[in-house]
C-alpha cells in the first residue's frame, strides 16, 4: 500500500479518536492521535509508545508508520500542541509524562534535559551525524530548519521583493498604513519557538529594534503556530509572515505561488527539531528505538523525501535535504547552539526583559 493510502486508512479509522483542547479564544491548543499496532486486528493490545510533539500529523505519520512497520505490535498514542503547551503539559503532569518529547523550542528542550528530566541513552545511529547534533546523550537534534519569512505578493504591486531585514524594513515603510493590522508574528509569550527565534534575533540582528517598533506601530498580529500564520496570509487577513518555520512555509508556497517565502539574505536563523527520552518513560526499551529510527539514515531519509522537514543528517538525499535547502537563496545560515548558552534564553530576568520590551511595543496588537 502506497504512504498516502496508508495515511488517509489511518485518519479515516482515527478520525473518532482524535481530542482536541482550545484556548478561550477558539484556537487549537492539542490534539491527541491513537496510531494502533499493525496488528491490533489480530492480537490484544500490546505495548504503547507515548509521543509529545510540535510536529504536525503529516510530517511525522511517515515515521510512526516506519516504526510499527518495525514493530508491529506497538501502539503510538501522538499528542500534538505548540511548543509552550507541550513544556508546561510535561512539567505540570508527572504521572502523565510521554516517553518521548519533540520540539523546536531548543532553549525549553534544554532546560527540560538540563534540570534532570532526560534519560541518557547513547544511541548508534549517533554515527555519521555531526558532532554538535547532541548534549551529553540526552538532547537530540533530528533536523536542519530555516526561519523564514512569508509574503503575499498582493501587496507588492510595484515594489519588488524584499529579500533581507533592511529590505523588508523599507518595504514597511513604503507600504505604511496598507499594512495596518496585515503583519503577522509568532505571540512569544505563548509560543516557545516564536519567543527562541525572537530573542536569537535580538543577539544577531542590527534591525532588531526597528523591527520591533515597525511591528507594534503597524499593530502587527499574534498567532501561536506557523499554520495559522500561512492560512492567514492566504486568506489576506496579513500580507507579511515573520519568523516561520522554513519546511511549512515553503511547501505552502509551492501550493500557493503567490505566497513567497524567502530567507533572509543578511543571516538565516537555522532551528533544530531536539527529542528526548523522558526519565519517568513508561516505556523506556520503546522510546530509544524511537530515538535510533529518528537518527538512522532511514529516518533522516524519511525526513527528506516524505515528511518534507530538512534533516539533521549531510549525507541523506531527497528534495527537502540540506544540500536542497543550500540552493535556495538565503544567507549566512546560522544554526542556533545546542549547549549551555541556550540556559541564558530561560533566564527570568532575560525573560523578563524580552517581554517587556515587547509588550512595550505590542500592547495594542490585537489577537486573531
Amino acid at each position: 500500500m502506497s504512504t498516502r493510502g496508508w495515511l488517509s486508512g489511518v485518519l479515516a479509522v482515527l478520525l473518532w479518536l482524535v481530542n482536541s483542547l482550545v484556548f478561550a479564544d477558539g484556537t487549537p491548543q492539542s490534539s491527541h492521535v491513537i496510531f494502533p499496532s499493525a496488528n491490533s486486528h489480530t492480537k490484544p493490545q500490546g505495548a504503547v509508545l507515548s509521543v509529545y510533539g510540535a510536529l504536525n500529523r503529516q510530517a511525522i505519520t511517515p515515521l510512526f508508520k516506519a516504526y510499527q512497520n518495525k514493530y508491529p505490535d506497538v501502539s503510538i498514542h501522538y499528542t500534538e500542541a505548540n511548543t509552550r503547551y507541550l513544556y508546561e503539559q510535561f512539567l505540570s503532569q508527572p504521572t502523565s509524562r510521554p516517553d518521548v518529547m519533540l520540539s523546536p523550542a531548543m532553549d525549553l528542550q534544554f532546560k527540560l534535559a538540563n534540570d534532570g528530566y532526560a534519560l541518557a541513552y547513547e544511541s548508534p545511529s549517533l554515527e555519521g551525524l555531526p558532532q554538535d547534533s547532541h548534549w551529553r546523550h540526552e538532547l537530540f537534534s533530528f533536523t536542519y530548519e530555516p526561519i523564514v519569512t512569508a509574503i503575499n505578493t498582493d501587496i507588492l504591486a510595484a515594489e519588488t521583493m524584499p529579500q533581507s531585514r533592511e529590505q523588508l524594513l523599507n518595504l514597511i515603510r513604503n507600504k505604511n498604513h496598507l499594512l495596518d493590522d496585515k503583519i503577522g508574528l509568532f505571540d512569544i509569550q505563548r509560543s516557545g519557538l516564536g519567543y527562541l527565534a525572537w530573542a536569537y534575533d535580538g543577539q544577531q540582528s542590527r534591525s532588531y529594534g526597528r523591527l520591533l517598533e515597525a511591528f507594534g506601530t503597524h499593530q502587527a498580529r499574534l498567532y501561536t503556530d506557523t499554520s495559522a500564520m500561512l492560512n492567514a496570509l492566504l486568506k489576506g487577513q496579513i500580507f507579511i509572515a515573520y519568523n516561520l518555520v522554513g519546511a511549512y512555509s515553503y511547501q505552502w508556497s509551492q501550493q500557493y505561488p503567490w505566497i513567497k517565502t524567502l530567507m533572509p539574505t543578511d543571516y538565516t536563523t537555522i532551528i533544530r527539531r531536539t527529542a528526548f527520552i523522558s526519565r519517568d518513560a513508561q516505556q523506556p526499551i520503546l522510546a530509544k528505538r524511537f530515538i535510533d529510527l529518528l537518527l538512522s539514515p532511514e529516518g533522516q531519509h524519511i525526513l527528506a523525501n516524505q515528511s518534507g522537514i530538512t534533516p539533521i543528517s549531510t549525507r541523506v538525499n531527497g528534495p527537502y535535504s540540506r544540500d536542497e535547502l543550500s540552493k535556495l537563496p538565503h544567507g549566512i545560515f546560522r544554526p542556533i547552539p545546542l549547549g549551555l548558552e541556550l540556559l541564558i534564553q530561560t533566564d527570568d530576568a532575560k525573560q523578563k526583559l524580552i517581554y517587556r520590551e515587547w509588550d512595550n511595543a505590542m500592547l495594542s496588537a490585537p489577537m486573531p
